[in-house]
Formats: C-alpha cells, structure tokens, sequence
C-alpha cells in the first residue's frame, strides 16, 4: 500500500483551526482563573475629582451601575467602590493591588508618580481638553497682566475648574513675578462658569478665568459679549480629571472593564452614570496626552517650593 498523499493547502487549514481551538480554550481558562482569583474589582474616588458634585452622590451612582453592567456583560465579579481621601492611601492602594481603577486628579497622579502608560480622561459636555482663558473688558483698557495690579477676578468653581487658580498663579509668576495672593486685591468664586463671566460683562468684576468653550456657547446667545470681552491669556489643553488602571493589573478582566468604561456612554444607565461626573464620555489616550497639564503642575510646584524656601531664609 502506497501512504496516503496529504494536501498541503488542507493540513495548513487543520493547523489553523486546531491552533484556534487550543487558543480558545486556553483563553477560557485565562478568564475562568481571573474571575477567580479577581472576583472583586475595588473602584477608588478622589473627593478632589468631583468637587460639586455630592460624594455620596456619585458612590450610590457607581453602585448601582456596576451592580447592572457587571451582570448585562457577563463580568463574573463584584465591584466594590469606596472613597480615597488622600494620594497616599490611593498610592498604597495601588501599590498593594488593592485598588483596580480609580478616578482622581491630575493633581495627585503627579504627586503619585506612577508608572502608568494609558488613561481615561473624562470628556465634558462642551469639549476636551480644556482650555482656560482669562477675560477683561475691553472698557477697562487692560491689555496685559500687569494691568491687573490691585484687580478684583472671578474663577468658578467646577469639577473642570480645579487647575483654573494654578494656572492663573503660574501665570503671574512667571510675568509680573509674584504671587495672585500678593497681586491682586481679590479671588472670588462663582458657582456657574456663565455667571463667572457676566460678572465681567456687567463690570461687577475686573477680570474672570472660565473655559473658552463657555466663553464661545455665551458668545453664539449673545454676540455683544464676543465684542466687548477680550481674551487677555489662554491656558495649553488642561486635564483636570482622569480615570486610572493600576499598571500591575493585566488579566483578560482589565480589558472587560476597559471596554464597558469606553462604552459608558452607549447605554442609558452608564450616561446616568457620567452625568453625575458631568462627563459625556471616557476616552483612552496615551499618557503623554497630560504633558501641558503636568507641566503646569511641576511650574507650580517649583514656584511654591522656592516661596517656601525664601519664607525661611
């Protein structure tokens, strides 16, 4: 008997499917042993990253999402979220592999330093990232900084507004070389970023630090307003908040979760979820994409050090 001839185009497809299914089934096993050894994924928030926003507020939201989408995807775990009211304890976390995701500040990720190569930036309704800028009426003929010596100026509060009195500080600094504190004759604080600049508009206040996209939506109501208010400075692209995976994290688990935080705004319940945050979506971008915001954070850190260190000379 002669051996059967084998076609070669046939056996490179039983190759194929056989390697397929050994894939397969090794991958099953991957995600069997994930939710196993990972049948809880513990959620940490920054206090800081929400500052308008009820605490309690958004710890209810996120319960009630993850209770739902872990089971509407098929996530074989329980996530557990709890409040991190310091960059130490959310260090530790990390570092203890307690913690699998968090939400937190720019900020603190500086202060961290930790070796993270992706993140989620939240994305407002109006754009990301942000831009600050600083506004004057053109009446008041205050064309640079040092203009507003002895000015009154109106930065809002906001869960977007948080690098807006860091930036005006580095600003300060760096041109007229003192401090906003010693500089000017007062800070206040809105609660609405429209109001912020109204105040300018009405010349309740010298000066206002607000999102140019806010600036632009009040503009388009009211084209009097682009007139008669002047863009004195413009802050780089700002990136207050951010949604972090710890590094050390990589099972076939991360990536679930991965992709039902960047399809958050797909769904009815996870758009509830982000309306809390003030968030239209969760976005995946390379860490680099925080450079601008770092940069301005390292300035201001360098600066406070260099006051504190003249304070004690």
């Amino acid at each position: 008997m002669h051996a059967p001839v084998l076609n070669p185009a046939r056996s490179g497809i039983k190759a194929r499917t056989l390697t397929i299914l050994i894939l397969g089934v090794l991958l099953s096993s991957l995600v069997k042993t994930a939710t196993a050894f990972c049948d809880v994924i513990h959620i940490g928030i920054s206090p800081q990253a929400v500052p308008k926003t009820n605490i309690n507020d958004v710890l209810t939201a996120i319960k009630v999402w993850s209770q739902t989408a872990a089971r509407e995807q098929g996530i074989q775990a329980t996530l557990q979220v709890d409040l991190i009211d310091s960059p130490a304890r959310l260090r530790k976390g990390m570092d203890e592999r307690s913690i699998e995701i968090a939400v937190t500040t720019t900020h603190i990720v500086l202060q961290m330093s930790l070796p993270v190569e992706t993140i989620f930036v939240s994305v407002p309704e109006c754009s990301c990232p942000i831009h600050y800028v600083l506004l004057v009426h053109r009446d008041r003929a205050i064309t640079n900084l040092m203009g507003l010596k002895d000015s009154s100026v109106a930065i809002p509060r906001g869960n977007y507004m948080q690098l807006a009195d860091i930036w005006l500080n580095v600003q300060l600094q760096t041109h007229v070389h003192t401090s906003a504190s010693s500089f000017l004759a007062e800070i206040t604080h809105p609660e609405d970023l429209s109001e912020a600049g109204m105040q300018v508009f009405f010349h309740q206040t010298d000066a206002a630090v607000i999102p140019k996209d806010t600036l632009d939506r009040m503009g388009a109501l009211n084209p009097q307003i682009q007139k008669d208010l002047f863009i004195m400075e413009e802050s780089p692209r700002m990136i207050p908040v951010v949604l972090i995976v710890r590094p050390s994290w990589q099972t076939p688990l991360r990536h679930a979760m991965e992709q039902v935080i960047a399809e958050l705004h797909t769904t009815p319940l996870g758009k509830k979820l982000l309306s809390v945050f003030q968030c239209a979506r969760l976005e995946k971008k390379p860490i680099t994409i925080l450079e601008p915001t770092l940069s301005l954070l390292q300035k201001n850190q360098n600066v406070t050090q260099k006051n504190g260190d003249r304070s004690r000379q």
